[in-house]
């Protein structure tokens, strides 16, 4: 028995290490949306202000907040960190969510498995890596129904008092957790049916959740009023009170996508679990208290959105633990022999479903400001089209993400001043967007494409680069080069990239030599062609359009053995019929470029 609940034990740590690590690695693929910036922007000052922001500002409560900006004090401003934060709190989340199965229905088994079925469950990743309360609530909802229970088994005014203190910390946390509370009094009424002593102890506990809670009484008071001043201003107002800017109202759609996102999109297989779990386990009162964790809480906050805005999926994520629960009981009334192999395939189902419940209108501004970060040389513009300068998502991650040195401007002639400008606009299709870049590409050239305009979202960053120099050679009277670009150096190959731009179409096919030379002038190696636009497309000289701009895309292959050291590049055109070459103005037939160092 002591080697079983040992393994049980392991287990149950390694697949919280699972769940943790699959949450850590997901954090570069999630994208901060509005409310995750409001939560670094009002938490940016000192402890003083991030409270009186909440209290007079927002309609929050303190704690989530509070204690986010303590963990920026030691972590700092960072995205990732902030993500882990939400990380470790599940962590625990999940420790307790084992327990509880262990404890409650006398089964390791069952807390395992609710920790594989949160570990692949949409609804429960989706704001267990948020910037925002959620993960927390979760973790404050699981323990004030670990408590709850605690105290309907020991039934001692102490344990009800405990209970009643993580009471006073949900609504320190989050209003919309008083949802559980309601939860917990529904199944207390009818399910456990408290005696006289027990009805004292549970008066007891709330009343001490509410003398902790009072002194922040008045300021929820002031906030309602604030808020139903603030969404009748804006037109946004929705029944008696609460936020219906940010919420939704109770109909038919928001319950089938509420169910979907609770099933991962699977709601046939996670109904069959709850009904085999039913089936099972429908006469022991824990199960109940489960049940009305994972249901009492939806339909309560849906009837009281028909008379107060209060509903989205995300203030009632804390749900989601009691629903895994459920169906890990549902797991646990399946034959011992295929258990296992239910849940392995349970988990590959909703893993391979989790996706189609994620929102896609997020915009990766992280990922690509990122990529401008380790592509930008000095002196680069940003040049800003429509860029959404008023939105402070925009704001944090331009501050955080790109470099300093990097200049931002919405001046068309300013970017002009640069050789490479990134194009940036959030309204690609707009009439000036598309004048204002048909002006710049004549002479810049768009070289690489950040982002997309998508049916979801739209924010587009191009890189236009002009040629190296303002004034060409020109090789014979025909052939202008504009300067080079060095692409790579390796000890194996030289890429450089050759810029033409013609009046006109020269008369004849020229061929162009690259050359690598060492200190004595020889050559040690060279490729010779026609032009390779971007390396992509054979040009022939006589096909050049008039005033475009074509880049040569050119690789030297490099001897085997080389020797390290210094070497010149220099650049012929020449008559591949005849061999003649084409003069510069100086009267030579070879123009010397940049040297290059050969590792």
């Amino acid at each position: 028995m002591v080697l079983n609940s040992k393994r049980s034990w392991l287990l149950g740590l390694l697949l919280i290490f699972m769940v943790a690590a699959f949450h850590v690695d997901s954090i570069q693929y999630r994208y901060m949306r509005d409310d995750e910036e409001i939560a670094f922007r009002t938490t940016s000052r000192d402890l003083t202000y991030t409270v009186w922001y909440q209290a007079m500002q927002d309609v929050h409560a303190p704690v989530w907040f509070s204690s986010f900006w303590l963990w920026q004090q030691f972590v700092g401003t960072g995205e990732f960190t902030a993500r882990v934060y939400s990380v470790l709190a599940t962590i625990l989340n999940l420790a307790l969510v084992y327990q509880i199965g262990r404890t409650w229905f006398k089964s390791a088994r069952i807390g395992l498995f609710a920790i594989v079925i949160l570990g692949v469950n949409a609804y429960f990743f989706t704001y267990a890596l948020e910037i925002r309360p959620y993960a927390v609530n979760m973790l404050v909802a699981t323990l004030s129904m670990w408590c709850f229970g605690r105290w309907l088994k020991r039934q001692t005014l102490v344990a009800a008092l405990v209970y009643g203190l993580t009471v006073a910390w949900m609504l320190y946390q989050h209003y919309f957790l008083i949802f559980l509370v309601a939860a917990q009094f529904i199944y207390l009424i009818f399910i456990a049916r408290p005696n006289r002593k027990m009805f004292q102890q549970i008066v007891g506990a709330w009343l001490l959740a509410f003398l902790l809670w009072s002194p922040w009484f008045p300021v929820i008071i002031h906030q309602v009023k604030t808020l139903i001043a603030i969404e009748s201003n804006f037109g946004n107002a929705r029944g008696a009170a609460g936020i219906g800017s940010t919420t939704e109202p109770t109909t038919l759609n928001a319950i089938v996508n509420l169910i979907n996102l609770m099933s991962s999109g699977q709601p046939g297989l996670y109904l069959l679990l709850l009904g085999i779990g039913f089936i099972g386990s429908w006469k022991q009162k824990r199960y109940w208290l489960v049940l009305a964790w994972a249901l009492a809480v939806p339909i309560i906050a849906l009837l009281i959105n028909m008379m107060f805005a209060v509903y989205t999926p995300r203030y009632i994520t804390y749900l989601s633990i009691g629903f895994a629960l459920a169906l890990a009981v549902g797991f646990s009334a399946l034959p011992r022999r295929v258990q296992w192999v239910a849940l392995i395939a349970f988990a590959v189902i909703s893993l391979w479903s989790l996706p189609s419940q994620f929102g896609l209108n997020r915009i990766p501004h992280r990922a690509i400001y990122q990529d401008i970060a380790r592509m930008s040389q000095p002196e680069d513009i940003m040049l800003i089209d429509k860029g959404d300068m008023a939105n402070n998502v925009v704001l944090w991650q331009m501050a955080h993400y790109l470099p300093s040195s990097l200049l931002h401007t919405e001046d068309i002639e300013q970017g002009r001043s640069a050789r490479r400008i990134w194009f940036t606009t959030v309204d690609w299709f707009d009439e000036g967007v598309q004048a204002d870049f048909a002006k710049l590409e004549p002479d810049y050239p768009v070289q690489k494409v950040l982002g997309d305009c998508n049916r979801y979202w739209c924010y587009l960053v191009q890189l236009m680069v002009a040629p190296p120099w303002k004034t060409p050679e020109v090789f014979g009277s025909e052939m202008p080069f504009w300067g080079a670009d060095i692409a790579s150096v390796t000890h194996d190959s030289v890429n450089v990239h050759l810029w033409w731009r013609v009046v006109q179409p020269p008369t004849q096919n020229y061929s162009i030599s690259l050359q690598l030379l060492d200190g004595t002038g020889n050559i040690v190696a060279q490729v010779d062609g026609s032009i390779s636009h971007y390396g992509a497309e054979t040009i022939d000289t006589v096909a050049m359009q008039p005033d475009k701009i074509y880049i040569d895309y050119r690789t030297i292959a490099l001897p085997e053995p080389i020797a390290p050291g210094t070497y010149q590049l220099a650049l012929i055109v020449y008559d591949w019929q005849t061999g003649q070459r084409l003069a510069l103005s100086d009267g030579s037939d070879r123009l010397l470029l940049d040297q290059i160092a050969i590792p």
